[in-house]
């Protein structure tokens, strides 16, 4: 009987160390960025079997800039909505507030182009800011329902539509959604 208490004791408390150590690393890590003029917030998901999908890549102008309320599709292959600093701060905001986990790096990145064949297996969201970039992962069953949830923070109507869009793309319901809204959204860029 000691000897199986001197085998069981490490071997209890191996398991209860390991088992901590798992509840520490699935910890989940919320958002917390500045937000500034340089914030930039790219959503991209190109699923298994599917055409490509350009990332969506919201990025903050000035109030009297000509790009506000604009979503070109530009360098690097990106659909690129403009919005307002206070937008963004909203965006951010709405995104904190999340259920998502966060993986934050002190790196300072900025969006790559993406190729057609990086495939993956979820939605990534990447927030870009001075303090480094920070990723989050949706599933794809859960993509329509946690993007319903940013629908609110986007005021500006063409950065809504082309939010509604990106999801419209992706199959979720978005009640009013009028795909004829912005022509021009189609037409190629001379």
């Amino acid at each position: 009987m000691k000897i199986m208490r001197q085998i069981c004791w490490p071997i209890s408390l191996a398991c209860m160390l390991a088992s901590l150590a798992s509840c520490q690393a699935t910890r989940k890590q919320s958002l917390n960025v500045p937000v500034d003029g340089d914030t930039i917030v790219r959503f991209f998901y190109l699923p298994p079997y599917s055409y490509f999908h350009v990332p969506l890549t919201f990025r903050v102008v000035e109030k009297n800039d000509p790009r506000l309320g604009t979503a070109p599709l530009a360098i690097p292959g990106d659909r690129t909505p403009y919005i307002s600093l206070p937008e963004m701060q909203n965006l951010i905001a709405a995104l904190a507030h999340s259920d998502l986990s966060w993986q934050e790096s002190k790196e300072l990145e900025t969006p790559k182009k993406i190729e057609p064949r990086e495939m993956t297996d979820k939605m990534e969201i990447t927030v870009f800011s001075s303090r480094g970039t920070d990723r989050a992962f949706v599933a794809p069953q859960q993509l329509c329902e946690k993007l319903a949830a940013l629908d609110a923070a986007l005021k500006q109507p063409r950065a809504r539509w082309e939010f509604q869009l990106f999801r419209v793309d992706y199959d979720c319901q978005v009640s009013g959604f009028d795909r004829s809204a912005y022509p021009e959204h189609d037409e190629p860029k001379k």
